[in-house]
């Protein structure tokens, strides 16, 4: 009866470690953004997989415009970066929030409903920091960065769902309760 228990505990302990290990895991792409058109604007973009979709954060350095002027960012589908210097960029697929020069740099946080592998599989996506709005028309893209499947980084420690927090929870409980049984199994054996 003891081997049993035993055994019973050691899966149960192997589940835990197991759901711990995919509820801190998310998948992480750092891209570079690169200056376009002779701007100088360079800088990376951390795209992260979310229970809401993909988290895409960002930070350029190097724009010369006043502070406070708003730069649109967006993310293209259908080129490269390389394409758009080409004059070959590709449409809008999801708008991200502006990008606001203070200091010569600028941050933006938005969350996309897609996920990293629909931005990185057969059809070609990239981020664009565009020039500032002046009259009409989209203004020309100054800084890339092409969304591919490279860069992956296993991030830890990152945010955990509830769900997930339940499971672990759960499956903790469930292995303490085990491990109890069988204590008390192999002191009556």
């Amino acid at each position: 009866m003891g081997k049993r228990v035993m055994g019973t505990a050691l899966a149960a302990a192997l589940l835990v470690a197991l759901v711990a290990g995919s509820a801190w895991a998310q998948e992480t792409r750092t891209l570079e953004f690169t200056p376009s058109r002779d701007s100088g604007v360079s800088g990376t973009a951390t795209l992260t997989e979310t229970d809401a979709g993909v988290e895409v954060q960002f930070e350029v350095q190097g724009l010369t415009s006043a502070d406070g002027t708003e730069h649109i960012a967006h993310i293209h589908e259908g080129a490269t970066c390389a394409d758009d210097r080409a004059d070959q960029g590709a449409p809008v697929e999801f708008p991200l929030q502006s990008v606001v020069n203070q200091g010569g740099a600028g941050s933006s946080t938005s969350t996309i409903e897609d996920s990293l592998d629909e931005l990185s599989g057969d059809v070609p996506h990239y981020i664009a920091v565009h020039d500032e709005v002046s009259g009409e028309g989209t203004p020309p893209v100054i800084s890339c960065a092409d969304i591919t499947d490279t860069s992956v980084v296993p991030s830890t420690g990152g945010p955990i769902s509830p769900l997930d927090a339940l499971l672990v929870g759960g499956a903790v409980l469930a292995t303490l309760g085990i491990a109890a049984a069988s204590l008390l199994a192999w002191r009556r054996a």
